[in-house]
């Protein structure tokens, strides 16, 4: 029988240098992948946008003068409300401790005003203040 070097989750054969799971068993190792994968997903901050929008409509306001608008208010509900720049549009994006994004508001200037997108992690009543605030601000 040949011996295995333990080397974290994977061994490596002495006999044959074949490298394979170190006694650790199947059902650990997979524990332990779908374990850190789960925690992954969680630590990601992520672009909301690959989710439907909650909310969309456009403006008269200039971008920036809207985006303002919206994160004065949103700071009331999310001290972490936040105006990021990019070269195509402004985003205001608020969050919390754990999951990081949970509102990602999406503003692109158009020649009269600007076109808005509401994209939330969950849509759920009690988070309806992000969705009111950026109404408003229309």
């Amino acid at each position: 029988m040949s011996k295995i070097i333990r080397a974290g989750v994977v061994g490596i054969h002495r006999c044959c240098g074949h490298r394979g799971i170190a006694r650790l068993g199947m059902g650990r190792a997979w524990r332990i992948v779908i374990g850190t994968l789960w925690l992954a997903g969680c630590a990601s901050t992520g672009d909301l946008t690959h989710n439907k929008p909650t909310f969309q409509g456009s403006t008269a306001k200039l971008d920036s003068v809207y985006a303002a608008c919206v994160q004065r208010r949103w700071t009331a509900i999310s001290p972490t409300a936040r105006i990021v720049e990019s070269p195509t549009e402004l985003q205001v994006v608020a969050g919390n401790e754990t999951t990081h994004m949970e509102e990602q508001l999406v503003i692109r200037s158009k020649a009269m005003g600007a076109d808005v997108a509401l994209y939330e992690r969950i849509e759920v009543l009690a988070l309806r203040g992000y969705r009111e605030a950026a109404k408003a601000c229309l």
